[in-house]
């Protein structure tokens, strides 16, 4: 699996740095299970901090170097109280070993839609069964695969200036979208446009999505060792409907099977 973010780190907290809505999802996980929190994905920080300044250790993995400096960057401006439960690791979510064991793991904004296979999905899967205690619970969210938009088979979003989270930087973007409905795939092209020094100048990025529906979602946890506890439609709690946009996953991890004695 390529490293995706770091072509995107420069620019990824001017277009997502101010999104909220699913923070109050993670942050009740976190009361209720406790900690410590492991969250697949951490990237620039933008969950991982809420969930320190709550009071819980977080082990926050992502695979960009450069989405993680600066984060840890970012950190530095925190309380040393806050700062001191923040622990960030390179590595792949696929195959990773932390020293730690977890009662609740968490992969926000859809960051498990990167494994572009199936053994890419169950390798994550078995990897965080590895890494939660017993009776330990994963969250997640993922987009709806809607069919008003996976009708398409290429599309472009174009988003101002004014729209991101820093606007005075006057960095604008648009988005290139392909879809390859056998694959199951989106290719997202975005190109970053600013100027520096007076020269006009582009930035671009791709990264691959590799979109899944519930009942797919369903059998690739049961197949990996959990039991599905809830699937909202949003952040709320919402019923999970077909047109929510929004797949919200509470998962079990299940004790392990043991084999009948053969006769």
């Amino acid at each position: 699996m390529p490293i995706v973010y770091n072509p995107f780190a420069r620019f990824y907290d001017l277009e997502y740095g101010h999104k909220e809505d699913d923070l109050p999802f993670y942050l009740d996980l976190a009361d209720a299970c406790g900690g410590p929190v492991l969250e697949i994905g951490a990237g620039t920080g933008r969950v991982t901090f809420e969930i320190a300044r709550a009071g819980f250790d977080v082990w926050g993995i992502d695979d960009s170097a450069k989405m993680l400096a600066i984060a840890a960057k970012k950190a530095k401006t925190l309380r040393p109280e806050i700062r001191g439960k923040i622990h960030l690791h390179q590595a792949d979510m696929r195959q990773f070993d932390l020293p730690k064991r977890f009662p609740l793991c968490i992969i926000p904004f859809r960051t498990f839609l990167h494994n572009l296979t199936q053994p890419d999905q169950l390798a994550t899967l078995q990897a965080i069964r590895r890494h939660l205690l017993p009776g330990g619970i994963l969250a997640f969210d993922l987009f709806v695969p809607v069919h008003q938009v996976l009708a398409n088979h290429e599309w472009q979003i174009d988003i101002p200036a004014a729209e991101l989270a820093d606007p005075q930087q006057g960095v604008s973007l648009s988005a290139q979208i392909t879809h390859d409905p056998a694959a199951q795939r989106l290719t997202i092209t975005n190109t970053y446009h600013h100027t520096r020094r007076g020269e006009a100048q582009q930035h671009t990025a791709r990264m691959k999505y590799r979109y899944i529906f519930r009942p797919e979602m369903e059998l690739l946890l049961l197949h990996s060792g959990f039991t599905l506890r809830a699937c909202h439609g949003g952040f709320m709690d919402e019923p999970y409907d077909f047109h929510s946009g929004i797949m919200c996953f509470i998962a079990e991890k299940t004790a392990k099977r043991t084999r009948k004695a053969q006769t």
